[in-house]
């Protein structure tokens, strides 16, 4: 099982990746880093199953040398609103919620972006 300091890291760089500045979109590589972390994080957990396969899915259009945008916007939607029901469907500590919630709208600004 991962460490809460990775959990911890995972966010901040994902809050400095998509956060930092509003006309920015990550590098593929960022996103593919990114992912990897976070299926680390999440696997095997039932709750996650189904993030875990668009993560999965999303990290396979980032490595295409011409990835779909429409593919990857849908995918940052779904995986958005995958992450708002975990936050307001587990029993977290309220500031793990508040970071699902920022995670969520995070990836569905991003999608809008594309």
């Amino acid at each position: 099982m991962p460490s809460h300091a990775l959990d911890q890291r995972l966010f901040e760089q994902v809050f400095s990746k998509l956060g930092a500045d509003d006309a920015a979109i990550p590098a593929p590589v960022d996103g593919i880093q990114l992912i990897n972390g976070w299926l680390e994080v999440i696997q095997g957990t039932h709750l996650t199953a189904s993030i875990e396969a668009q993560l999965i899915e999303l990290k396979g259009q980032l490595q295409f040398a011409k990835p779909d945008p429409d593919r990857i916007r849908d995918l940052l939607g779904s995986l958005s609103d995958h992450t708002t029901q975990v936050a307001q469907g587990a029993h977290l500590q309220e500031q793990t919620v508040n970071k699902l919630e920022k995670l969520a709208t995070a990836l569905r600004n991003l999608g809008n972006k594309l």
